[in-house]
């Protein structure tokens, strides 16, 4: 855990610099594409991350709001078994607490929490990867329910995280748990025009010409 904190303020603190686009990109980080439901799941399965409750933003609007929030990715979000948001750490820390919570997790453990943030009315704003609505009684009756964010990309940093969760989550198979998988990728069924696409982040612009540059 504290080596993926490391390596994170690493990240930040590198974009500082002019090798910028060069370290991002040979971690794997890639100017975003349109996605759809085939590219994502085998992004997932070369991964060996799974594929089950695999979801996307409902359209670029709901993305837009997505990175206002300064979530952040990868990341989870943590509802208790009433569907409110889990106040647990503050967000400026690094996602590695999630490894902590994950095994702190048991229905009696009292944790803040945020009432007017409800699973359910937030899962009016994803889609299923095709373009579905979600079926929300599909999404009652859990002890906890986390909500992981990811992005295909942002490449390495996926599996560095992604991989120790699941594998957390594996221990806890006493508790009715339901993990929710967001991609944040622009999708096919959005109906957008690649020159549409708004900027994910300022750093990323034109990132994979570094490919190109060293080709040459």
């Amino acid at each position: 855990m504290k080596k993926t904190c490391i390596l994170l303020a690493l990240c930040f603190a590198i974009l500082m610099s002019g090798c910028t686009k060069i370290f991002l990109y040979s971690y794997g980080v890639r100017n975003p594409k349109i996605e759809n439901k085939k590219s994502v799941t085998a992004y997932l399965q070369n991964k060996k991350l799974k594929t089950e409750n695999t979801f996307a933003l409902s359209d670029i609007a709901t993305l837009s709001k997505f990175n206002q929030s300064n979530i952040g990715m990868p990341e989870i979000r943590f509802y208790d078994t009433n569907g409110y948001l889990m106040l647990y750490r503050d967000n400026k820390k690094c996602n590695a607490q999630n490894d902590s919570l994950i095994s702190f997790l048991d229905p009696t453990n009292v944790i803040q929490i945020d009432s007017t943030n409800n699973i359910l009315d937030y899962l009016k704003q994803l889609k299923t990867l095709d373009g579905k609505n979600l079926d929300l009684a599909d999404f009652k009756h859990y002890d906890f329910y986390l909500v992981m964010y990811w992005a295909k990309w942002i490449g390495k940093v996926n599996t560095v995280k992604m991989l120790d969760w699941e594998k957390s989550l594996s221990y806890k198979a006493d508790l009715k748990l339901k993990t929710i998988k967001v991609t944040t990728d622009y999708m096919d069924f959005w109906h957008i025009n690649k020159k549409d696409m708004a900027k994910v982040y300022s750093f990323k612009t034109k990132i994979g010409d570094k490919k190109k540059e060293r080709t040459q």
